[in-house]
């Protein structure tokens, strides 16, 4: 890839940290490697280094001790505001939000607003690369944190691999599990991310006014023989996190915008 899209590497070393701490690689309360080790470790100078700790201590992931050195902050997943990082790249990183809220042992309820089955839709068969008069699953969710509406998501399945999907209690039971169980989990995804005002259905249930702005996330997702398994729609409210975004950039790892 062109320099021109090399992020500063200050960026980059935060990035790489972020997903150490998110991923519990660096758990809450435990100290960091020194400001030396990092820099070595990465090939930097110390000052690219302590730019990144800077960062991360700004958004409350980081904190230090006056002569200790700097540690994990214990609490940061219940912060008013979470970070994830999407991952465009890394079919191992880049999936769901549910699937980051779980990474990232962030507990959540789900409450179902709707599942059925839709014959012949020509948009949902077009994206899940079905013939046209198949049917599709759809199971429309509000996920919660703490019993506040977090994000409304709008899951569409091929009926046809899901056959028993009607059955299951989604309350309690992941969809991700579910498709596993029956050998067609997703593990590759494409995404599509813009920031829209919050039409008047999903400000009702995120329970935010309308013309809000939201994270609008579309995926689709592939499995493993890399048949279409699932489309789905998220619509998150953006005044309760924030996302960054990640493509190829050096270090043999990824490059924040």
């Amino acid at each position: 890839m062109s320099n021109l899209f090399h992020a500063p590497l200050y960026i980059q070393i935060e990035d790489l940290l972020e997903k150490k701490i998110l991923s519990k690689e660096f758990l809450p309360g435990a100290k960091i490697p020194s400001e030396r080790d990092l820099a070595q470790q990465y090939g930097v100078n110390r000052m690219t280094v302590k730019k990144a700790i800077d960062a991360l201590r700004k958004k409350g992931l980081l904190f230090r001790k006056q002569g200790s050195g700097t540690f994990v902050t214990a609490k940061n997943i219940d912060n008013s505001n979470l970070y994830f990082n999407l991952s465009f790249t890394d079919k191992n990183s880049n999936s769901g939000i549910t699937e980051l809220l779980t990474k990232n042992g962030i507990n959540f309820t789900n409450e179902v607003v709707g599942k059925g089955i839709l014959a012949g839709n020509s948009f949902f068969n077009q994206k899940l690369q079905l013939d046209d008069n198949d049917s599709v699953f759809a199971l429309h969710r509000i996920r919660k944190i703490k019993d506040k509406p977090f994000t409304v998501e709008y899951n569409y399945l091929p009926a046809n691999l899901f056959p028993n999907a009607e059955k299951i209690n989604f309350k309690n039971v992941s969809l991700y599990d579910y498709m596993d169980s029956v050998g067609h989990r997703p593990i590759y995804f494409s995404q599509f991310i813009q920031v829209l005002p919050a039409l008047s259905k999903e400000a009702r249930l995120l329970k935010v006014k309308k013309g809000n702005l939201l994270y609008s996330i579309i995926y689709l997702g592939f499995d493993a023989e890399s048949k279409a398994v699932e489309y789905t729609e998220s619509y998150l409210d953006s005044d309760e996190l924030n996302l960054q975004f990640t493509l190829n950039g050096i270090l043999g790892e990824k490059e924040t915008y």
